[in-house]
């Protein structure tokens, strides 16, 4: 069990286990959280990231936010879209399939699929999302998820996301 230095509400708890999960939650934590909450959630990242099981069990299948939480200004941003017209480039083949077109089209699966691809095994985030990912997107897939490790993150955008994901569950 992970000990921090303050208490946390639910929505701090999903926030911090959601930076957590991401492969580089340094400067996530840090957007996030004072710092010394930051820094000893990033000492105890592997025991408070949110693993698959949870990943799914919050956000997969027909997952809805169950309140308004500020999504689509999150995600009105020139760098989201971008990010987003790459993400649906690789997956392409994925979502022209009937299911996966109508859960991508939803922006609640959109920003899931953002944070997905920055997960450690996106393909299976982004399966939890949106169903079955065509084994044809998957090489286009892990190229993104390299090119991210190769670039980074945007990490205002991040934080906006997901305050944004985590408020429209907690």
């Amino acid at each position: 069990m992970a000990t921090l230095p303050q208490r946390l509400d639910d929505r701090g708890v999903l926030q911090i286990a959601l930076a957590s999960a991401l492969r580089d939650p340094e400067d996530l934590l840090g957007m996030l959280f004072p710092a010394p909450l930051a820094k000893a959630a990033l000492n105890e990242q592997k025991r408070l990231a949110l693993t698959h099981d949870e990943w799914r069990g919050l956000f997969g299948g027909t997952s809805a936010p169950v309140r308004e939480s500020g999504l689509s200004a999150a995600l009105d941003s020139d760098e989201f879209r971008t990010l987003l017209t790459c993400i649906g480039l690789a997956l392409r083949t994925t979502v022209a399939e009937e299911h996966q077109s109508r859960a991508w089209s939803r922006p609640w699966c959109q920003a899931l699929c953002y944070v997905g691809v920055h997960l450690d095994d996106p393909h299976r985030s982004i399966e939890a999302v949106l169903g079955q990912v065509v084994t044809a997107d998957l090489r286009r897939l892990e190229e993104l998820h390299s090119q991210i490790d190769d670039d980074g993150y945007a990490t205002m955008l991040m934080t906006k996301v997901i305050i944004s994901l985590v408020s429209g569950i907690v």
